[in-house]
Parts: structure tokens; C-alpha cells; sequence
């Protein structure tokens, strides 16, 4: 018994350890590229989805709900059967083993899905050039918007939205067949749409969707219209397929959605023309407003609205944290890297 106590907080001192080292030391684009986004990592996805996609309930609920729980009832149990005289020690080691849980919890993080972070980016896999960003190339874009969202309107609309539940029917193959536009990336298995208990913060945060890092399923808002689901969801598998930065997953979704039907290629164009307008001067925007069909227009102001009804103080808080959180991951950039989906699209050339 005496040599098991001082093993214990030996190896929580290595958890710790390896979380801190894992946090701040500096990992190889190319190794992690190879090793884990096209080796382990892609093996694990199909596994672990597969297995998600067996229950209809999001079992990153139950996650959240057992370690809140657990941790809370260690915590109490502790502090309970602590000599009075020795509070503020217990006090202390509850500190201590909530870092090594916490440490713990980054390192499979890190395993299940977060390491996708570090691997190469996706310019380096592509025909990319810098070059092809020009403002006439987002003109031109903007136009083609334009131009798609007029004609795919009522056709989008003639017929039922796909149900969450419909999305993997409606939407998988058009999903497959952008992976196997992209060069050297292993096939991952799509998932089942999910809602939240998460479902009230995604509302007033206006978060459209997540991606569960640990048992890799998608979750999505519940709230969405239905003219938003195709690319929310497309843009969600693409984070299951390793592609952890948005401005990659709006990238990949946005491709698997223009191999879809027309809803999903409406839904795409959708959310990408705002990226687009956001970027032009005001003459160029007032030109495409000009341009913009009427119907199209309906559905972007009902986008504006359903977005509207968040709460302004928690949705910029959680851009906030969120912000922090792709730093630390190693996204430079931020919560910015949402709107460098344009750039991607028009530096970067995609075999046929």
C-alpha cells in the first residue's frame, strides 16, 4: 500500500506533465500529416462513428453530464472525509487531481481529433496559388452567387427539405465523392445528425453546429432552417474527415455540397454569399443586392433573423472563448479563419 501511494501522484504528475508538453512544444506538420491525420486518426473516425451512429441520442450529452457528475461527487466525497483539521490540504489536492482530470481530458482531445489542428495545411495538398486571389476573381465569384442563387431557387424549393435524419441518405454520396476530389485523404465515415441538450446555448450563442471531438459525431442546432442544413451538416462531416480549421471544413463542405442535388448546392450558395458581399466595396455590394432575385433575398433575411434571437451578450462571449480556443490550437488567426473559405476557393483548384 505504501508503494502504490507513491506511484499515484508520480503518474498524475506524468499526466500533467505530458499534457503541458503536449500544449507548447512544437510537432511536425508533415509527421502529424502522415502518422495521425492519414494514419491513425482516420481508423479511429470510422470506428468511433460508426459506433455513435448506432443511438439516436447525442452521447456527448452523456459525457458532459457524467464528468460534470463525477467530478462533483469526488470533489464532496472528499471534502466530506476530510479531518476538519486538514480542509485547506484537501482543498489543495482537490485542486491538484481536478488538473490531472482536466489534463487528462486535453490529451485524449488531442487523440481523438484535436492533433487534425496540426497537420499540414490543405493548400499544401492542392493546386493552390496565391496568385488567383485577385479582386476581380472575387467579383466574379460574387457574381457567380449571385448568378447560382437565382437559378437553384425554386428548384430547391419545389420539393421537402431533407430531414436531419434523411441528411446521411441525401447527402453521403455527394460527401464521398468530394473526399475523392481531395488528394491522399482517407475516406471517413459520415454521421448521423444529432441535436443537443446543448440545443438552448447553441441558440442564444447562434452556434449552428459542433463537432463531438471525443466520440466524433455531429450535432447540429436545432433551429436551423431547412435551407441551412445540407452545408451546416457537410461542413460538420468535414471536420469528421480531419479537416479541423472552419475555413478547410466550409472548403470541403461547400465542395461535397456542389457534387449534391440542388438543394445542397443552394444551401451552399447560400452560406457562402454573404462571405463574399462582406468583402467588396459598396458599390460592387449594392450591385449584387440589385442583382439578388427576390426569393434568395427572403431566405438570407430569414438566416438574419433566426440569428438575430440570440443573445448579444452570450453570443459574444462565445465567440470569445471560442477565439481562444482555435489559438490554442494553433490557429493563428482565430475565429477569423471562418472567412478565409474565399480565399481557398479562389486560390485553389480541385480535380474534377
Amino acid at each position: 500500500m505504501h508503494n502504490r501511494a507513491r506511484q499515484i501522484p508520480t503518474l498524475r504528475l506524468l499526466v500533467l506533465g505530458a499534457a503541458l508538453a503536449a500544449a507548447v512544444m512544437p510537432t511536425s506538420a508533415a509527421c502529424v500529416e502522415r502518422v495521425y491525420s492519414r494514419g491513425l486518426y482516420p481508423m479511429l473516425q470510422r470506428e468511433l462513428t460508426a459506433l455513435s451512429n448506432q443511438v439516436e441520442v447525442a452521447l456527448f450529452d452523456l459525457l458532459i453530464i457524467g464528468g460534470v457528475v463525477g467530478l462533483v461527487g469526488a470533489w464532496l466525497v472528499r471534502w466530506r472525509r476530510a479531518p476538519a483539521g486538514r480542509r485547506g490540504r484537501t482543498l489543495g489536492w482537490i485542486g491538484f487531481d481536478t488538473a490531472v482530470f482536466l489534463a487528462a481530458i486535453y490529451l485524449s482531445f488531442l487523440a481523438s481529433w484535436g492533433l487534425n489542428y496540426r497537420r499540414e495545411p490543405i493548400q499544401a495538398r492542392l493546386d493552390f496559388d496565391v496568385q488567383r486571389i485577385t479582386p476581380e476573381a472575387l467579383a466574379t465569384l460574387a457574381d457567380r452567387s449571385v448568378d447560382a442563387l437565382n437559378a437553384l431557387h425554386v428548384d430547391a424549393h419545389a420539393r421537402p427539405w431533407p430531414e436531419l435524419d434523411e441528411m446521411p441518405e441525401a447527402l453521403g454520396a455527394a460527401f464521398g465523392d468530394a473526399q475523392r476530389r481531395l488528394p491522399s485523404q482517407p475516406s471517413a465515415t459520415v454521421a448521423r445528425p444529432k441535436t443537443s441538450l446543448l440545443g438552448a446555448y447553441f441558440r442564444q450563442a447562434a452556434i449552428d453546429g459542433m463537432t463531438d471531438p471525443f466520440l466524433l459525431e455531429t450535432l447540429v442546432n436545432g433551429d436551423l432552417l431547412p435551407f441551412e442544413r445540407p452545408f451546416v451538416v457537410a461542413h460538420e462531416w468535414a471536420h469528421l474527415a480531419g479537416y479541423a480549421i472552419e475555413a478547410e471544413a466550409s472548403f470541403v463542405g461547400w465542395l461535397a455540397c456542389q457534387s449534391g442535388d440542388v438543394a445542397a448546392q443552394y444551401s451552399a450558395w447560400l452560406f457562402l454569399h454573404p462571405h463574399l458581399v462582406r468583402q467588396l466595396d459598396t458599390e460592387a455590394r449594392d450591385r449584387m443586392a440589385g442583382r439578388l432575385a427576390s426569393g434568395p433575398a427572403r431566405d438570407l433575411q430569414a438566416i438574419g433573423r433566426r440569428l438575430a434571437q440570440a443573445a448579444p451578450l452570450l453570443r459574444r462571449q462565445a465567440n470569445r472563448v471560442y477565439d481562444r480556443y482555435l489559438r490554442a490550437n494553433r490557429v493563428s488567426t482565430g475565429i477569423a479563419s471562418y472567412g478565409e473559405v474565399v480565399d481557398l476557393l479562389l486560390g485553389a483548384r480541385v480535380p474534377g
